[in-house]
């Protein structure tokens, strides 16, 4: 499967309101100037939930996250960790409030430190080890709610957990793995995280049970807050075998569906053995056709080090998850105030997956001698940007009626929209050209000039 029939898929979504707005904000305007950027395909730095992570696991009350530790992860490149929490302490009782403290406080440390997190939470770490009971589950999802709730800016996303060995869903020992409690330990997960946030499911099959149905997420129902649209996928034995160790019963349908589905949900997860499965070719046509966002950088070594020796494993860093460029803008140097400046930028996204959660679009017109600023939030979903599609932002703005003549620098921004991560850099996405970024702001220097004239 290519990624046409995705594409295809997805961008249906917003097919009638892309039209309206382009019709409305210039799609069809000439423009006196234009400017192509150039690309840097081998460039290696961190962008916000995706690329490759490193597990922090604790204990039930201990081992909470250390700051420094956390800081490094983006010194090689890394915002993104697996929060792993084991509670075997409690199978058969309420967390403490001294475990509630401390999860409260690794968020704090993730958010100070610039990273995210893929979390799971389990009660055993091998097969044979007990779990908990569904209504100890169910209670402790109640206690760590809000706190989740007050987190999830720094929550990339939930996998299910809590079933069985390692929390991947499977060896329960309490029959959480039936269809009746799994079906009660994702709902709960959609209760107790914000709708903007999803939970990953170990197989495809889990969602198919959970939903009653093996229909794939629609294009209509990408990105609302339906359970199909809030739960995505993550595969911990991936490229291993041709069922990835039982990952797939029917491995040709299921990925199909998985083709169609990670299109709008998230998919990431670990490999776990080297075979023939797992050479370069056939993992980069897994990566690109299920939408890889993530993978442990910690496990299976072997597996990596196959990848380092075949010269695959910097582009797995570079293009798991999204890996996007600006191509070109068209636009008018000059502009009265009161009128119209129209803008066309276009992009790529040569990344295995879109980002998968909200993002904002921004434009920045810096006067420069620093006296004004003009920021305009554009109408364009990052989620939708697929990877093998142009990437087309029309937009017309009237310069404020106040801003003052002059030279004004354009600048492009695609910050989180949550509230106490708008502002940080580390937490806006970065595009893969060189020269444009700034570290500091979290902008992208376009290098245009736009001369705001008075009548």
């Amino acid at each position: 499967m290519t990624h046409i029939e995705c594409i295809r898929r997805s961008t249906t979504l917003c097919a009638a309101l892309t039209l309206a707005l382009a019709l409305h904000m210039g799609a069809g305007a000439t423009y006196s100037a234009d400017k192509t950027f150039a690309q840097d395909n081998q460039l290696d730095f961190p962008n916000p939930e995706r690329g490759l992570y490193r597990q922090f696991t604790s204990q039930a009350e201990v081992d909470p996250l250390d700051l420094s530790a956390v800081k490094a992860l983006r010194d090689e490149n890394i915002s993104l960790m697996l929060r792993m929490y084991y509670l075997k302490t409690f199978r058969d009782r309420p967390l403490s409030e001294k475990q509630l403290e401390m999860i409260r406080k690794d968020f704090g440390v993730m958010r100070q430190a610039g990273v995210k997190c893929v979390l799971r939470f389990a009660y055993s770490q091998g097969i044979g080890e007990p779990d908990a009971p569904i209504d100890v589950v169910l209670g402790h999802m109640d206690q760590l709610g809000p706190i989740l709730g007050d987190n999830a800016d720094v929550i990339a996303t939930a996998q299910m957990g809590f079933v069985g060995a390692w929390g991947e869903g499977h060896a329960s020992t309490n029959n959480l793995a039936e269809p009746e409690n799994t079906r009660l330990i994702v709902n709960k997960w959609l209760d107790v995280l914000p709708p903007q946030r999803t939970v990953q499911l170990r197989t495809p099959r889990k969602k198919w049970m959970v939903l009653e149905s093996k229909t794939p997420l629609m294009p209509e129902e990408a990105f609302t807050d339906s359970p199909i649209a809030r739960i995505g996928h993550h595969n911990d034995c991936f490229i291993s075998s041709d069922t990835d160790v039982g990952t797939y019963q029917d491995p040709a349908a299921e990925k199909k569906y998985l083709g169609l589905d990670t299109c709008c949900v998230p998919m990431g997860g670990e490999t776990c053995a080297v075979t023939p499965f797992a050479a370069s070719d056939n993992a980069r046509a897994e990566m690109e056709n299920l939408h890889f966002s993530y993978l442990n950088l910690g496990y299976h070594p072997d597996v990596l080090e196959l990848w380092r020796s075949e010269g695959f494993l910097d582009e797995v860093k570079r293009r798991l998850g999204y890996r996007l460029s600006l191509e070109s803008i068209r636009y008018d140097p000059s502009v009265y105030v009161g009128d119209e400046l129209t803008l066309s930028l276009t992009l790529s996204n040569t990344g295995f997956a879109a980002p998968f959660n909200p993002r904002l679009v921004v434009l920045i017109l810096a006067a420069e001698d620093g006296s004004a600023e003009l920021m305009v939030t554009l109408p364009d979903n990052p989620r939708t940007w697929l990877p093998g599609e142009t990437i087309t932002l029309h937009t017309s703005f009237p310069p404020h009626s106040t801003m003052t003549p002059g030279k004004y620098q354009l600048f492009l921004a695609l910050p989180d929209p949550q509230p106490r991560l708008a502002d940080r850099p580390e937490y806006a996405i970065r595009l893969a050209n060189p020269g444009l970024w700034d570290a500091a702001t979290g902008r992208h220097d376009l290098g245009v000039t736009i001369h705001i004239q008075s009548r």
